[in-house]
């Protein structure tokens, strides 16, 4: 036997089948279920991502949400957050250190919840995953070690997944019947007559060669370890495929090269004729090898696996290489080993990730200036460091939700802003409303202190005490904003719906009137009023605001500003922070806070927490973190925000 090492990890498989038979599936069933309807990342590297294509497969046979396959790399450098998606993480060992950035990025990506299936609970992703609130699924196996390829870790996970799936499935077939299924393929592929029929079948493979592997898309998990274990085992060269892509142009390969090519094929029922038909069509000399799994099923999948093994194992025979043993440079473990992608991981917090993202979607990277993680922490300790001597707020979105504007702030909110005055910070509002906020403010704050808070109403344009009503001390009109309003009473085009908002100082266009939204602020070009600077527009999370170029929400911080003891500093919060937004000039500096979007400049504005919380949660966070300070004023308590970092 030339595989003595790998041959005898499959002789042993069965150990760890008889493992999994006291598995308890309960757990990892209830973590799918719970799951049932959200988008979930299922990540692995190395053999590892073959249990994250099968997990792939398991949910979309169960009818579960969407799943997204991706390396632990994938993982760290993806700028969406995941407030929305659960995150399975295989790992043998949990161990590795890009399992560990995998998991550090989950967290700070903010994933609904976090899995980590391994073998083992000791390694440092667990601690992790233990630290940060996550949930460990341990699969049993009979050889910790493993080794390379890891078949007992893989088989594992798998296996734990298809008795969790039955679980889940509503109309289980019994982890008893599933697992004499799995059993009775082990015996199969063991058989001395078996080994020799495959290893004869193979013998002709030469290290030169290429292993052409096509398959039925629902066969990825199988097709994924081939395509790992010939290469990582050195066997020979490697190229996997589904049957319709490589239907376009990779069949020119064979046309040049059909003599150095050994084609397997892995077929289900559904995709057998397609197959066929391309089957038919090649070089009757061309070397192949063709396995049918029915449906693709869990347990078909499964069975795949199993066989692929066996393949690998007569490729190693055929080629003369161990795969369970290839021997590996000197510089193999340093790599496996280093720990670049957990430092990355360790660089991109979650208000970083925010701020990454808010660059990829202007499609604007500037490399000249520091790293954005030390942009990001000079600002905290800007922040921390800093006497705060008022703070300015926007409203919609900020201390209230965009959907419940037209509701009174929250309770907590109230009770922090009296807090807050009643240890002397000044207090004021920026906001591209009318009266509606003043009025909202003046039933929920006491009265002897709206005489204190200044209100920048639309935009900053007219300012008043919170006490006053405007609509009894109006503002003036302002003729560009009425020849603004004269320009789209005659621009029906723009409109689905013809409608706007027309007051002295501000025109208002709700998003949902407009027939192309996103591209209003280019529409407004041929505005006279617009195109000479007379007027700005600005946007918000639902609507436009057209106002005179003079008006500014800043408005409000001057006010405040003035008499505040000299090294105070203005707080500012807004939602709408990005360039186009009515909070950017509010918000970008280095007392500026975004609670929603941020702008694409690393020294414009940012957010603490990242993309959640938002709006009035992340509000209310911040506010509770402003305390006393013993040299007098007032402070951001950075400790108790929770950033872990």
């Amino acid at each position: 036997m030339i595989t003595p090492v790998f041959s005898e990890k499959l002789d042993s498989l069965p150990g760890t089948l008889d493992e999994l038979r006291s598995f308890d599936a309960s757990g990892m069933a209830n973590a799918l279920a719970g799951g049932a309807s959200r988008h979930t990342v299922a990540v692995g590297s190395g053999g590892s991502a073959i249990a994250a294509e099968y997990l792939a497969r398991c949910r979309e046979t169960l009818g579960l949400g969407p799943t997204t396959v991706q390396t632990p790399m994938g993982v760290v450098l993806d700028e969406r957050a995941l407030t929305g998606s659960d995150v399975w993480l295989f790992s043998a060992g949990g161990d590795n250190p890009d399992a560990v950035a995998a998991c550090r990025a989950a967290f700070d990506r903010k994933a609904s919840s976090m899995h980590l299936v391994t073998r083992g609970t000791d390694g440092a992703a667990a601690d992790l995953i233990r630290r940060l609130g996550g949930t460990i699924h341990l699969v049993p196996v009979s050889d910790r070690k493993d080794g390379y390829l890891a078949t007992h870790s893989i088989l594992a996970m798998m296996v734990g997944l298809l008795l969790s799936c039955d679980l889940v499935s509503g109309e289980p077939t019994g982890a008893s019947a599933l697992l004499d299924v799995v059993a009775a393929r082990l015996v199969e592929i063991r058989d001395a007559e078996v080994r020799d029929l495959r290893s004869a079948a193979l013998s002709g493979v030469r290290r030169g060669d290429t292993v052409l592997v096509v398959s039925d898309t629902r066969l990825a998990a199988a097709s994924v370890l081939l395509d790992t274990s010939i290469w990582e085992a050195c066997l020979c060269h490697v190229q996997s495929t589904d049957f319709r892509n490589f239907a376009h142009g990779r069949h020119s390969w064979l046309h040049h090269r059909a003599d150095e090519t050994v084609l397997a094929a892995l077929t289900g029922g559904d995709s057998a004729g397609a197959w066929s038909v391309i089957d038919g069509l090649l070089p009757l000399s061309l070397r192949r090898i063709g396995m049918d799994y029915g449906a693709c099923g869990r347990l078909e999948n499964v069975i795949a696996v199993i066989d692929c093994l066996g393949l690998v194992e007569a490729i190693g025979n055929a080629v003369g290489i161990d795969p369970g043993k290839p021997g590996i440079g000197e510089f193999g473990r340093p790599i496996y080993e280093g720990r670049s992608l957990a430092e990355l991981a360790e660089t991109l917090p979650a208000n970083v990730r925010h701020k990454r993202a808010a660059m990829a979607k202007a499609d604007s990277w500037d490399g000249c200036g520091d790293p954005l993680h030390m942009v990001g922490d000079a600002r905290l300790r800007t922040l921390a460091d800093a006497r705060i001597g008022a703070v300015v707020m926007d409203y919609d979105g900020t201390v209230v939700t965009t959907d419940g504007r037209y509701r009174p702030p929250d309770p907590q909110i109230v009770e922090e802003l009296v807090r807050l005055h009643g240890l002397g910070l000044r207090i004021g509002f920026a906001t591209g409303r009318g009266g509606s906020a003043g009025e909202e403010l003046r039933k929920v704050l006491p009265a002897e202190m709206l005489t204190a808070v200044p209100i920048g109403y639309y935009n900053g344009g007219h300012l008043r005490a919170a006490d006053v009503d405007i609509d009894a001390d109006p503002a003036s009109a302002d003729e560009a904003i009425a020849a603004t309003a004269g320009w789209l009473q005659e621009r029906g085009d723009l409109f689905a719906d013809h409608r706007f908002k027309h007051r002295a100082i501000q025109i208002t266009v709700d998003m949902d009137c407009l027939r192309h939204p996103y591209r209003f602020a280019a529409d407004l070009r041929d505005c006279p009023a617009f195109a000479d600077g007379r007027v700005r527009v600005t946007g918000s999370g639902h609507s436009y605001d057209i106002v005179p170029a003079s008006s500014s929400k800043l408005a409000v911080v001057r006010e405040l500003r003035d008499g505040m003891p000299a090294g105070a500093e203005v707080l500012c919060f807004g939602d709408s922070g990005s360039r186009p937004g009515n909070d950017h000039a509010l918000l970008s500096h280095s007392f500026g806070i975004s609670v929603g979007d941020v702008c694409a400049a690393a020294d414009g504005c940012w957010s603490m927490f990242g993309a959640h919380p938002v709006g009035p949660e992340a509000l209310l966070r911040i506010l509770r973190s402003l305390v006393a300070s013993d040299a007098g004023g007032i402070r951001l308590d950075l400790a108790s925000l929770g950033l872990d970092r």
